[in-house]
């Protein structure tokens, strides 16, 4: 079977018809064309994100295909939702080291399982073959924001508050003890709870590489301007109140609460949202999370040492943003979390 082949068997034919209201089908030109033509009928910005994966490092090659071809368009919808934008067209990229017509047919299911769920349609892309190197998976999504606004790491202000959704752990946890886990297989990218998000929150991050190390990139992000001394408080109590379930009991007597605490901090494959706030936003991002039925805890609070309001971080210094750790029970002394998570290189 050669690339016109695989397009046509498992990815054109399983797209049907795009569904997405935005576009216009008579000017429209999708998969099996040498580039795609869109006319869209509304004028939006549009925010454009790209994610690779590759074998060996983000998914195992005896994974179920369903699952990684569920969770590569997932983990780039996460992305669209840290923006607060809409997810309605994607791209695709396949680099295979060997042609598997089985999983070939398992990962279009997943891709399109998850497609139809968010209403985001495949418009094209490309199949190569990668010889013997490891196999890789590229997306590049698109997602509209209708209302021009849109959620940005850049936005956090002293005193904001730090909020997160949903719980954390679980996917690291599994990975570390080879525990099933439908969070870390099937991801759930919290694209309503975004844009629920614009004009509530002031920065926003999707969680992809450990809640420690992305709660830095948003304040390195945030305060870039000079040196003042900004700093993370977060709370170990209500830390405790969004580890998962499965954690604690994979757990159970071998790891202390304040263990599970810094693991649950470091471990990456979450897509869940971390985000600050105002502290007049409270009421309001309770009222949020209930009506999506999506937990949303506040996790701590943001600070400057001198007191001294919308200071910035100096990007350039070595130094990274201190987060400490603080027990308002008095469980321990205050704990200056280190560098964690996931490394690209």
């Amino acid at each position: 079977m050669n690339e016109f082949g695989i397009i046509e068997k498992f990815f054109k034919k399983k797209q049907n018809n795009l569904s997405n209201e935005l576009f216009h089908t008579d000017l429209m030109v999708g998969i099996g064309d040498d580039a795609a033509i869109l006319k869209l009928s509304k004028n939006f910005p549009i925010a454009v994100s790209t994610d690779i994966l590759v074998s060996g490092v983000h998914f195992s090659p005896t994974q179920d295909p369903r699952s990684i071809g569920y969770k590569s368009l997932a983990v780039n919808l996460s992305d669209i939702a840290a923006m607060g934008a809409d997810p309605f067209a994607f791209t695709l990229g396949l680099g295979l080291s060997s042609l598997d017509e089985f999983w070939l047919e398992g990962f279009s299911e997943g891709l399109f399982e998850i497609s139809r769920q968010f209403n985001c349609d495949l418009i094209g892309g490309d199949t190569v073959s990668n010889g013997k190197s490891p196999s890789f998976i590229t997306i590049t999504i698109l997602g509209s924001l209708i209302l021009g606004k849109a959620l940005r790491r850049d936005g956090m202000m002293i005193e904001d508050d730090i909020w997160v959704s949903g719980d954390l752990g679980e996917p690291s946890a599994a990975l570390m003890l080879s525990r099933k886990s439908s969070k870390l297989s099937k991801p759930s990218p919290r694209v309503k709870l975004g844009k629920e998000l614009l004009g509530v929150a002031n920065s926003c991050i999707d969680l992809s590489d450990g809640f420690i190390s992305d709660l830095r990139h948003m304040m390195k992000s945030s305060f870039s301007d000079n040196g003042a001394d900004v700093e993370a408080e977060l709370y170990f109590e209500d830390i405790l109140n969004c580890i998962s379930k499965k954690m604690r009991t994979w757990f159970s007597g071998t790891k202390t609460e304040l263990d599970l605490c810094l693991s649950a901090l470091g471990g990456g494959d979450e897509y869940e949202l971390c985000f600050s706030a105002p502290e007049k936003r409270r009421m309001e991002l309770e009222s949020i999370g209930k009506s999506l039925n999506i937990p949303l805890t506040r996790v701590g609070k943001v600070k400057a040492s001198d007191n001294i309001k919308n200071v910035k971080f100096n990007a350039s210094m070595k130094a990274e943003p201190k987060l400490t750790l603080i027990s308002r029970n008095k469980k321990f002394d205050n704990i200056s979390l280190p560098s964690m998570g996931f490394k690209h290189f």
